[in-house]
């Protein structure tokens, strides 16, 4: 039995927003997004999770599977891949967990700072 791939699409979309490892925090801060050819793009963090976020820019400077780092300030970089890109919204998932010692990040997702 054959499925229309529109259902198919539709069906695998479903299963990958349900696979997130954690809960994604909302937040509304300010971010550095640096390229792997060190273009630096400023960018508004959406929600960020221990292994990614959710930023809004207004560049076109980011592609699907480009390797940046991006950070609260210039201490804070963290390296990640660009899953997903939608209008000015982009996905990131970080390299690695968040680490405990990254504490501006990680007082985002206790508090949902505003910045």
């Amino acid at each position: 039995m054959n499925a229309p791939i529109g259902r198919l699409y539709a069906a695998q979309q479903d299963t990958l927003d349900d696979r997130r490892r954690e809960r994604r925090h909302t937040t509304h801060f300010e971010a550095i997004l640096e390229t792997s050819q060190g273009r630096r793009l400023p960018v508004l963090l959406a929600d960020i999770s221990l292994h990614g976020c959710c930023v809004q820019t207004d560049g076109d400077g980011l592609r699907q599977g480009a390797f940046i780092s991006i950070g609260l300030s210039d201490d804070s970089m963290l390296p990640a891949v660009v899953r997903w890109i939608r209008g000015q919204a982009a996905g990131m998932e970080f390299l690695r967990a968040v680490p405990a010692e990254q504490t501006a990040w990680h007082d985002l997702m206790d508090y949902g700072l505003d910045g």
